[in-house]
C-alpha cells in the first residue's frame, strides 16, 4: 500500500522496505514476471510461495535454479510451482541477513511483516521459520495482535494483523457531504 510505504520512508529513515510478492502459484507466470519487473524498480522484491506442508522435517525449499529465478533471470519455472515446495524463502532470508550486517558488524534486526488482510503474511513467516510458528487461516482477520517470532539469533519477525488504509480522497468527499 502506498500509504504504508510513505509512512515508513518518511518517519523511519533507517528502515528498509522489501516487497514480497506472495501466492505466485495462483497467477500465470507471465503476470508474476511483469509484476516483479515493475516492483523491482522501486524496492527489492522477492517472488514467494509459502509451503503447504505441515511437518517440519518435510518442508522443502526450491532452489533458484529449479524455479528459474537465477541471479539474472526473473522467470518462474514450472515444476515446483504446483507442488509443496516453498519458493523464495532462501532469497528473502539472504536479503534479511545482508540487512543485519551493518558495516561488516552483524547486528540484530526486527522485521515487521505488514500487508493487506489475507495475503499470507503468517504463511510467509511459517515458511521462513520452517515450522508452524504462528497460526494461519483462510479467513481474513485471523491474526488479531502482533506476534513475535525469533527466526535466528540476528533476525526477529513480527507478524501483524491485516491493514486496510483509508483512501484520503474518499474521506475528504465524506466530510464534504457531511457523512
Amino acid at each position: 500500500a502506498p500509504q504504508a510505504e510513505k509512512m515508513v520512508l518518511e518517519n523511519a529513515r533507517n528502515k528498509r522496505l522489501i516487497f514480497v510478492l506472495n501466492k505466485i502459484d495462483l497467477v500465470p507466470k507471465r503476470v508474476v514476471e511483469r509484476w516483479l519487473t515493475v516492483l523491482r524498480r522501486e524496492f527489492p522484491t522477492v517472488a514467494f510461495r509459502a509451503s503447504t506442508q505441515h511437518q517440519r522435517s518435510n518442508l522443502g525449499r526450491a532452489s533458484k535454479d529449479s524455479i528459474g529465478l537465477g541471479t539474472s533471470s526473473t522467470a518462474l519455472g514450472g515444476s515446483t510451482i504446483g507442488d509443496s515446495l516453498c519458493v523464495g524463502a532462501d532469497t528473502l532470508l539472504q536479503l534479511l541477513k545482508n540487512y543485519s550486517r551493518n558495516r561488516n558488524i552483524k547486528t540484530s534486526i526486527t522485521v515487521g511483516v505488514v500487508g493487506y488482510p489475507n495475503v499470507g503474511k503468517s504463511s510467509v513467516i511459517n515458511s521462513l521459520k520452517r515450522s508452524r510458528a504462528v497460526g494461519v487461516s483462510p479467513t481474513a482477520g485471523f491474526t488479531k495482535t502482533l506476534q513475535h517470532v525469533q527466526l535466528d539469533k540476528k533476525v526477529k519477525l513480527i507478524d501483524s494483523p491485516g491493514v486496510l488504509f483509508q483512501d484520503s480522497a474518499k474521506s475528504d468527499r465524506l466530510v464534504l457531504r457531511n457523512c
